[in-house]
């Protein structure tokens, strides 16, 4: 049984037209690490973490090392647990969902939510090292393609080459955090074996699951931006108050905590969870189609 780019990509929508409770219960879990973000961004652990990240001419040393290791490592266990929640405890949670596993969402850091964490540090690591040896090639080619006048092809080929490798990496062990949800094992050479011969299926699933949710995102803010602006016409502010209700810049906390911004994180809350549920979707569907396929072909 093969699947269909098109169904997979419309999966997370039916998703969350049959199952809103969940949904909205992940929306809250994303905002609320949203709003912890913006909690940590004001201490100044954070302020250092950007500072660092600004700072030019670093004469590097052990004395240096081991001030930074003693000023910069909570900033950056904080920042590194809040990547991790998203990515790793509420990414499994819709995983166990949508293939049946739980009934409703759970949030927890068991053993699924760490192999996830190593998973997607395998999966950095595999990207990286892929990277270093093209990007030496590459970089020869361009070098010598100088020479006889054809740098700009060249630079256009190595460019494209160099987006499928990323691409080809990514597809390829994309049912990986699947697998170890659905069977509880770290296994991306299992990921690597189910997508043989799918790398195209799933390339067109990814990019029809990012216009589908890139256009739903662009139709929920501009229709929010109509319905602000006619309610802000019915109360008698104008455009400029309107924008200053949404993003004010008076310097204190109501930058951050007003109303305004409050609503404006919601709302990235939901399209976030909008992009998260049409992506596990699209992978939960074609990850059921490609092992059933699979089991057919070892039973013959």
């Amino acid at each position: 049984m093969s699947f269909s780019p098109v169904q997979a990509s419309f999966e997370g929508f039916r998703f969350i037209r049959d199952r809103p409770r969940p949904v909205t219960v992940w929306m809250i879990a994303l905002l609320a690490l949203n709003l912890a973000a913006t909690v940590f961004n004001l201490t100044p652990w954070a302020g250092r973490l950007r500072d660092l990240q600004q700072a030019t001419g670093i004469q590097w040393s052990w004395e240096m090392l081991r001030d930074l290791a003693i000023h910069l490592l909570p900033a950056a266990t904080i920042a590194l647990f809040l990547t991790f929640a998203s990515l790793c405890v509420v990414a499994p949670s819709i995983f166990r969902v949508m293939l049946g596993k739980t009934a409703g969402p759970v949030f927890r850091l068991g053993e699924d939510e760490w192999r996830m964490f190593w998973l997607f540090l395998a999966v950095l690591v595999l990207v990286t090292l892929a990277a270093v040896p093209t990007g030496i090639i590459f970089g020869y080619s361009r070098v010598f393609a100088e020479s006889l006048g054809l740098a700009q092809l060249v630079s256009a080929i190595t460019s494209i080459a160099s987006f499928l490798l990323f691409c080809w990496i990514v597809m390829r062990s994309s049912f990986a955090a699947l697998i170890e949800v659905d069977t509880h094992r770290l296994d991306i050479r299992a990921s690597w074996t189910l997508t043989k011969g799918a790398f195209w299926r799933l390339m067109f699933t990814a990019i029809l699951c990012f216009i589908w949710a890139g256009l739903v995102i662009l139709l929920a803010r501009g229709l929010t931006y109509v319905l602000g602006t006619v309610i802000a016409f019915v109360l008698g502010f104008s455009q400029q108050q309107f924008h200053e209700f949404l993003w004010p810049t008076s310097g204190s906390l109501w930058d951050l905590f007003g109303a305004g911004p409050l609503l404006w994180k919601v709302l990235t809350a939901a399209e976030l969870t909008v992009a998260y549920c049409v992506a596990c979707g699209a992978l939960v569907y074609a990850y059921r189609a490609l092992r059933q396929n699979q089991e057919q072909i070892t039973e013959a």
